[in-house]
């Protein structure tokens, strides 16, 4: 982000699940589940963490994530395209609450969470 998140902004970012990001996600989480490796149904799932990875605030290297709370809805397949979207709910100085949804078809993963913004200057 190049400027402070505000009060009811959102922030959103798209991306296609795929067989290496299943794969890779299981190697660095050692979370090798036979759904996520041979799969569920002839498909397989995504790790939970790997739905949330998406999400535009952990990207934000002035943002540092202090708690989060988290629903999946939903199983996340290989080549489902899903959206996660970040809504500022309140700012007190350097705190920041937020909302997170991620979609696909339909919604699969709901949850608050807290964060601080760092002075990186």
């Amino acid at each position: 982000m190049t400027s402070a998140p505000r009060v009811g902004s959102t922030t959103s970012a798209t991306r296609t699940i795929s067989d290496d990001d299943i794969a890779a996600c299981a190697r660095l989480t050692g979370d090798f589940g036979a759904h996520h490796i041979a799969g569920m149904a002839g498909k397989k799932v995504a790790q939970g963490l790997l739905t949330l990875s998406g999400t535009p605030l952990l990207a934000d290297d002035s943002v540092h994530v202090t708690g989060l709370d988290l629903r999946f809805l939903a199983p996340v397949f290989v080549g489902d395209e899903i959206t996660t979207s970040v809504t500022v709910n309140a700012a007190d100085g350097q705190d920041l609450a937020f909302t997170v949804v991620v979609t696909g078809a339909t919604e699969v993963l709901r949850g608050t969470g807290t964060a601080r913004l760092l002075d990186l200057g």
